[in-house]
């Protein structure tokens, strides 16, 4: 005799059944392939394979409550559902593909190009959303249901259940539309104009124009083409200085930071370009150091800069990205007391790293200028100014200007960025170049 549950598992249609064993045998071969690489090739390729493994987890879950979602009651034939989950696969296997060769020397132009290049952040970004829908809504479902406020099944209409199913099937499609729409926001490039006041600004140079570029992540579709986007709109806002705030670089293919110098190298400002360097910078820093001198970046490395500007002296300083390995504050801090005790010349900081703000020395700058969370990157943009965002929710600065206390008076901007690491994500957040008028108060 069988029992409930037989015969549950009996009526699973096969391409459910074997959507679960194409994940269960993905996990298993990504683990393997992780013990394989960790033997024989580079510490670094063995660290993508983890990383991957870790996160096919809440990704198979996500898929999986899809597949019993649309199974119960959803009409799709087996012909169907075959095709679908054969579709799904591919798209598994083009994704897992573009994670594994991202850092390597095995990408390929068919997935890096326009046919394919999009596949890999539609379908983690919206599997990722489908996960955190799902981590919110059961526990308050079963809240729900501990404080006896569901009604029951038996008191569900037939209409009432097949509407619930219907909106439920669209409610599951939406985070891939969301999804499809993330990437064109990722090169939705923006000037953004602000003025920032600073309380010991002087006034020969009030007005001062700065555009504040950080996280470019050339490489990928991040190529030549929008980069040169973004030096045109650079370019059209007139600024006196261009400060970079790091993270230049995602790790490709040998030569994918070609299109980076050629778009930096028609950028004009007319006192320049200043970079630091971001926690992305640092596999050859040399070289970066090198080639971005060669465009007309200068890079202050834990090092201060003096010009002159309308008859004026400023200093520029900017420090390296500090490795989660140190005390981080300690070693911002250590940085900028090795430039000695402070003129009256008034300073601009870059640091790419906008939680080191809290620490810093008192009154080491007048403006420190961040990137790194990109905005936030996932979230609601307001307005230029303000927008609630999962970075800045987690209590992170995510964007905009911020300040330690009512009587201290250095300030931050922190910038939605122009780029993103890895996939082109950014859900409801654009990029943005940020061009700053900085006033005295």
């Amino acid at each position: 005799m069988k029992t409930a549950n037989t015969k549950q598992s009996d009526s699973t249609p096969i391409w459910v059944r074997a959507s679960r064993v194409w994940l269960i045998g993905v996990t298993i071969g990504l683990v393997l392939a992780g013990v394989v690489a960790s033997q024989w090739f580079s510490r670094s390729t063995a660290s993508v394979v983890g990383i991957i493994v870790l996160t096919m987890w809440p990704f198979s879950l996500a898929r999986l409550w899809l597949l019993r979602h649309f199974h119960r009651g959803s009409g799709v034939g087996t012909a169907l559902g075959l095709i679908m989950a054969v579709v799904a696969a591919a798209f598994d296997a083009t994704m897992i593909a573009q994670l594994v060769t991202s850092r390597s020397n095995l990408d390929s132009l068919w997935l890096s190009g326009d046919t394919a290049s999009w596949i890999g952040p539609v379908w983690f970004s919206a599997h990722a959303m489908i996960f955190f829908a799902l981590c919110l809504v059961k526990p308050v479902r079963r809240m729900w249901s501990w404080l006896g406020w569901d009604a029951g099944d038996n008191e569900i209409s037939q209409e009432r259940r097949a509407f619930l199913r219907s909106a439920g099937q669209l409610g599951a499609g939406l985070p891939f539309v969301v999804s499809m729409s993330g990437i064109e926001t990722s090169y939705d490039f923006r000037v953004e104009e602000r003025e920032i006041p600073l309380a010991n600004w002087p006034r020969s140079l009030d007005g001062l124009r700065v555009a504040h570029l950080s996280d470019i992540h050339v490489g990928g579709a991040m190529d030549l083409e929008k980069l040169s986007r973004v030096a045109e709109l650079t370019n059209a806002a007139g600024v006196d200085l261009v400060l970079h705030t790091g993270d230049f670089l995602t790790h490709r293919l040998p030569g994918f930071d070609e299109p980076l110098y050629e778009a930096l190298a028609k950028v004009r400002a007319t006192h320049g370009q200043w970079a630091c360097f971001g926690n992305h910078d640092f596999d050859d820093p040399g070289r970066l150091t090198r080639r971005l001198t060669e465009c007309g970046v200068e890079v202050l490395r834990d090092r201060l800069a003096t010009l002159e500007i309308r008859g004026a002296t400023i200093e520029i300083g900017g420090v390296d990205f500090a490795s989660y390995r140190f005390d981080r504050n300690a070693a911002y801090a250590a940085a900028i007391n090795a430039w000695g005790p402070r003129t009256a010349a008034p300073r601009l900081l870059l640091c790419h790293d906008p939680t080191a703000f809290a620490a810093m020395p008192p009154g080491c700058a007048d403006l420190v200028l961040s990137g790194h969370t990109h905005g936030g990157h996932v979230g609601v943009q307001l307005g230029a100014d303000s927008a609630v965002t999962v970075v800045g929710v987690l209590g992170f600065p995510d964007q905009g200007v911020f300040q330690r206390r009512a009587t201290d008076d250095m300030k931050m901007y922190v910038t939605r960025c122009v780029g993103f690491y890895g996939y082109p994500i950014r859900l409801g957040i654009p990029p943005e170049i940020a061009v700053l008028t900085l006033r005295s108060a």
